[in-house]
């Protein structure tokens, strides 16, 4: 039998649309710009679950995003789902209230994305999962099953528990329905593909407020397009992970001083070959501009997951650079090594050449930043080789448009952390000036690909169309198919659109 709370829910949810129609025609032009209609069906739809300014709920929801520029926004409320059902409700209520007049809202996962507007939303409503985040497994543990809500570091408490892992995101308070929606990089990538490509099955709350299952037999179209679709088609309520045996494996993370800058850019090249790559070896290297005096700086986070192996050939010119400063390589879990982290990002052909040219750009514009309090302004350099990109298709394939004959490529990431908002014109325009130099460079010496990867991507680039245009067409027509209103196109402007 459905419990008391239960059946009161569906009761104020059938008695809504008659309460509000009326409010709806009677108070259009006062609230037609707060959200406060909104607000109000939701608190009495999801009774307890609504939460606004000034409350302790909302405000623990607001100040825990990870940038400054999200958390300056005020939703006109918070709305905290505990399962999928309260999603589908939340969802129809929204889509109900649209009907009378036009109000926007957010959906927050991990709330990991820094630009403005990405998953929160000044007035208008944001859905914070942060309350979904179970992780079960089935009975012979070759799933785990992740409640959208759930940032990393839940998952691998758990996985790693039981000896087993997920290909998922590289730091313990990324969330987990952002990362994997967008692409997801992982430790374990080149051996195992991106984190999208081992989703087994997506449970979704449609824009009519259904919940549906997406995997390869059901509903197959639209687990294809959440496969680097993002936020486009529903909210995702919950990941059905592919799981895999992994123990301890060796890893960590080396300071340099910039002296190390040449032979750390040879080694990386050296690594990102278009065939013979370690599958086992993952790596983030970073460029490093600190103010205050610091200067330049290089960091390089290492992971060899092949179990019982130290200080592999792989990584040698990696742990023999010098100078070094810290020097954190160990033998540890997954867990632990999580816990260890404006973003512009492109794409380019892995060329020795190009990257000392890069290099040399980054240390030339970097001290215009000189004045900034507590800067740190990075150039990261991933490796994205055919070892990696090839294992989608196997795995039913992704949104993401990347073609494993195109070779080795590098994923650039350019990104900043500063204190206050006065200095963010002047940060975002040595960020978008290097990053117009390595683009044109790139084009210049044919180097250039379009691939842009979403969960790096600024807010005014364009992931979804370097996908190439047939993959866009794609998910054009799953939007069409599973949201015909649009509502995820029109209503929710966090993420990149596909129209």
């Amino acid at each position: 039998m459905a419990s008391s709370v239960s059946v009161t829910r569906v009761l104020l949810w059938v008695a809504a649309p008659l309460l509000f129609g009326t409010l709806v025609t009677q108070y259009r032009d006062s609230l037609a710009n707060t959200g406060s209609l909104q607000c109000a069906a939701l608190s009495l739809a999801l009774w307890g679950k609504v939460s606004y300014p000034d409350s302790s709920t909302y405000e623990a929801s607001i100040s825990s995003y990870w940038s400054l520029q999200e958390a300056s926004l005020s939703p006109s409320c918070v709305v905290k789902p505990t399962s999928a059902f309260d999603v589908s409700i939340a969802i129809k209520t929204i889509s109900f209230v649209n009907i009378g007049l036009s109000c926007d809202f957010a959906i927050r996962g991990g709330g990991h994305t820094p630009w403005a507007s990405s998953a929160n939303i000044e007035k208008g409503v944001t859905i914070d999962m942060s309350a979904i985040k179970s992780v079960v497994f089935n009975k012979d543990k070759s799933i785990a099953s992740v409640g959208a809500g759930a940032v990393w570091g839940d998952v691998y408490r758990t996985v790693d528990a039981a000896g087993l892992a997920v290909i998922g995101g590289r730091g313990a308070t990324i969330g987990v329905g952002g990362l994997t929606t967008g692409g997801g990089i992982s430790y374990f990538s080149a051996r195992k593909g991106f984190a999208c490509d081992n989703v087994a099955n997506y449970e979704i709350v449609l824009a009519n407020g259904n919940i549906v299952n997406a995997n390869s037999k059901e509903n197959a179209d639209l687990w294809l397009a959440l496969k680097g679709g993002s936020n486009n088609f529903g909210v995702v309520t919950r990941f059905d992970l592919k799981t895999f045996k992994q123990g301890k494996f060796w890893g960590g993370s080396i300071l340099y001083g910039d002296d190390a800058s040449p032979a750390l850019i040879q080694a990386f090249s050296d690594l990102n070959k278009a065939t013979g790559y370690d599958e086992y070896a993952a790596l983030i290297q970073s460029f490093s501009y600190v103010s205050g005096g610091v200067g330049f700086v290089v960091a390089a986070n290492i992971e060899y997951t092949k179990e019982g192996v130290e200080n592999p050939a792989t990584f040698q010119p990696f742990t023999a650079a010098q100078p070094q400063f810290i020097n954190s390589m160990r033998t540890s879990n997954l867990t632990d090594f999580t816990v260890e982290q404006m973003y512009i990002t492109t794409t380019f052909k892995s060329q020795l050449a190009f990257l000392q040219s890069a290099y040399s750009n980054f240390k030339s514009i970097s001290p215009q930043l000189s004045a900034v309090p507590n800067l740190s302004f990075s150039w990261t350099i991933q490796p994205i080789p055919p070892a990696l990109t090839s294992k989608s298709a196997p795995l039913g394939g992704n949104m993401l448009g990347l073609d494993p004959s195109e070779g080795a490529l590098v994923l650039g990431l350019i990104s900043a952390t500063w204190d206050t908002a006065a200095d963010d014109e002047l940060v975002y325009r040595v960020g978008k000036q290097f990053y117009d130099n390595i683009v044109s460079e790139a084009k210049s010496k044919g180097l250039y690909n379009d691939w842009i990867y979403l969960n790096y991507a600024s807010k005014w680039q364009d992931p979804i169309g370097g996908y190439g245009v047939e993959n866009k067409k794609k998910l054009q027509a799953a939007s069409r198919k599973y949201d015909p209103s649009g509502l995820f196109q029109k209503h929710v402007p966090g993420g990149f659109k596909l129209f």
